[in-house]
């Protein structure tokens, strides 16, 4: 069923507009959970957007029981507008997706969607007179708002979440990198200076574009970098992809009782990568861009 030729098809002109995103990969793995289903499944997507999952997905699987059962919660009012323009079938709500009481209202869910939502939860521990995020209180959040949703999964259900990754080790080890081109290290300064969740701090080696610099920072500026200079800019420098890293991700599936079946790395930027940056120091790598998970609730 997973490799049924006419789905591989249907998504594959369907998605063509999100070639290179998670979104898509998101989308046809979910596709293969509902049709693995003996019934319709209800969907909750956490901050939604502008629905482009979960209205592909109701549009090509239908709802559990009707028009308006599965449900897309964003604060953004202008997505949701076009949201609801777009997916009338579907029910859309302005709110926050960490509001207990909100999500306590709308009952359980089949499949739960997690698409680059829990990093805006770590980013929002942005500390003014730190000039930091807090990791600690990030972290902390982070955990109590996957603790909320993942209440409103029910038995059996399924958890599909996309987000960034830590790098495994010590966040604070320090690395060389070479910049290939005057051009990529004069981006990497604007980034330096623009970026908030985190101080780049950086010690540059006189008459050459090599420099040392936090792991931790590094892997905030090879997955931002793409953003600079474009519109998105104004909103990704104030956002940190990266909150957990894979034991992190796992202990918090674990301690929710979700059994992962899927724990797939993703990268789509390695290429543009290679271009800008060499990587000096020996052993390191350039960080997985995205992780995608797929996790089943337990029934007990």
């Amino acid at each position: 069923m997973n490799n049924d030729p006419f789905w591989d098809f249907y998504w594959e002109t369907r998605l063509q507009f999100l070639q290179g995103q998670g979104k898509g990969e998101v989308i046809q793995q979910a596709s293969r959970l509902m049709r693995q289903s003996t019934a319709p499944m209800r969907i909750l997507e956490a901050g939604c957007g502008e629905a482009q999952i979960i209205g592909s997905l109701v549009e090509a699987h239908g709802s559990s029981t009707g028009e308006h059962t599965s449900i897309g919660i964003d604060r953004d009012l202008s997505a949701l507008a076009v949201a609801r323009k777009t997916y009338p079938a579907i029910r859309f709500l302005e709110g926050d997706f960490t509001d207990t009481e909100l999500l306590q209202s709308l009952g359980q869910f089949d499949l739960l969607l997690l698409v680059n939502a829990l990093h805006h939860v770590f980013s929002d521990a942005y500390n003014p007179d730190m000039g930091e995020i807090d990791v600690p209180w990030g972290k902390t959040n982070v955990h109590s708002s996957f603790s909320t949703l993942a209440a409103c999964v029910s038995p059996g259900g399924y958890l599909i979440l996309f987000d960034g990754l830590e790098a495994e080790g010590s966040p604070e080890r320090q690395i060389r990198i070479r910049f290939q081109n005057s051009e990529a290290w004069q981006k990497f300064q604007i980034f330096a200076q623009e970026y908030k969740p985190f101080k780049i701090n950086f010690q540059k080696e006189s008459e050459s574009n090599t420099i040392t610099i936090r792991h931790r920072d590094f892997t905030r500026y090879v997955t931002k970098i793409i953003f600079l200079g474009k519109s998105l800019w104004e909103r990704e420098r104030h956002e940190s992809y990266q909150y957990f890293n894979m034991h992190e991700m796992q202990e918090m599936l674990t301690d929710n009782g979700f059994v992962t079946q899927e724990f797939r790395l993703l990268s789509v930027d390695y290429d543009h990568w290679l271009q800008d940056v060499e990587i000096l120091t020996p052993g390191v790598e350039f960080p997985p861009e995205h992780v995608m998970i797929t996790a089943r609730k337990t029934s007990s």
